[in-house]
């Protein structure tokens, strides 16, 4: 099948909804609130300290008293050794001070001190006499765990393409001998741009699109039976914001052709936006589809999918390869 028929074919298998592939069904508290495991316990310890803090707090109590800074200690051993305590009320406060868990984290243990008792002093006058009044519950470490799980997507996004080129059994590699030299290998360039730039230069591939996306690198980079394949992978659910630029990327991405004949680019745009990009009539949505029928018409040897042409795609190469 020509590209052109496989986005043909992708307008008559949309993509679904819901993702199974992507689901993230990670339970961080125990089903039941008689139960208590490592987490809940230690977020009901992190609770009960901010609350003596609070006590002391208004005591006048301050950073040189030996309970005060004991306090600020236990907080410290809890957030450092507590797997989803970055899930707790306290540590999500942390954003409202412009900060985040994971720069606390890299902070030397001499600086932690500071920033906790600093970050207590504030939390305890803006939420945690709020919360009181509410009533916390462990609950909210759940749907933290809920919230956060799009952001574990990144390399889901790979494992599902890699998932589906199963069929043509290739051996995923990091030998640049191999990438080199050799036929079927499926080669993953993220953190190693000097490999695949020798891969470049080694098969004369001039790959115009790194012109204007700031030498980025691809997905997936496959070698079935001599024909290289150079995949970029997005995964978006609408346009809007900071994701106008990858609406831009992956028309760019496609945009250029080798003139080796056996080198090809393949954006796959994984999740319902596909479904948008074919049929929506929005001013923009129509440029941006016309732009890309307009890279597949001028260059034979690229491709623009989504779930189920890839899928098609593979099969195509297995039987017509």
């Amino acid at each position: 099948m020509t590209n052109i028929e496989l986005y043909e074919y992708s307008k008559k298998h949309l993509e679904d909804k819901f993702d199974n592939f992507y689901v993230k069904n990670i339970i961080v508290i125990p089903e039941s609130s008689n139960e208590n495991n490592i987490l809940t316990q230690n977020n009901n310890e992190l609770i009960q300290l901010i609350s003596t803090f609070n006590t002391l707090r208004k005591l006048n109590k301050d950073i040189d008293e030996e309970v005060v800074d004991k306090i600020v200690y236990e907080i410290i051993s809890i957030l450092d050794t507590t797997k989803g305590i970055n899930y707790s009320s306290f540590v999500q406060y942390f954003m409202v001070r412009n900060s985040t868990y994971s720069l606390y984290q890299g902070l030397k243990q001499e600086d932690k001190f500071d920033f906790i008792y600093d970050m207590l002093m504030s939390y305890c006058t803006n939420r945690h006499e709020m919360y009181l009044s509410h009533g916390y519950s462990n609950i909210v470490l759940q749907v933290l765990a809920d919230n956060y799980s799009h952001k574990r997507n990144g390399k889901t996004g790979i494992k599902k393409v890699l998932s589906l080129m199963k069929p043509l059994s290739l051996t995923q590699t990091k030998s640049l001998k191999k990438v080199l030299n050799d036929d079927n290998f499926i080669f993953l360039p993220d953190g190693k741009k000097p490999m695949f730039d020798k891969f470049l230069l080694s098969h004369n591939i001039e790959m115009k699109s790194r012109e204007n996306e700031h030498e980025k690198i691809p997905d997936i980079v496959f070698n079935y039976k001599g024909q290289y394949y150079i995949c970029e992978l997005k995964m978006m659910k609408h346009l809007g914001g900071g994701q106008n630029k990858q609406t831009v990327e992956f028309a760019n991405f496609i945009r250029y052709q080798e003139k080796n004949p056996n080198i090809h680019y393949i954006t796959f745009l994984d999740g319902v936006l596909y479904n948008k990009v074919l049929f929506d009539n929005s001013p923009a949505i129509n440029t941006l589809r016309n732009d890309i029928i307009n890279c597949l018409t001028q260059n034979a040897q690229n491709y623009f999918l989504n779930t189920f042409s890839f899928i098609k795609f593979i099969d195509n190469l297995i039987n017509e390869g």
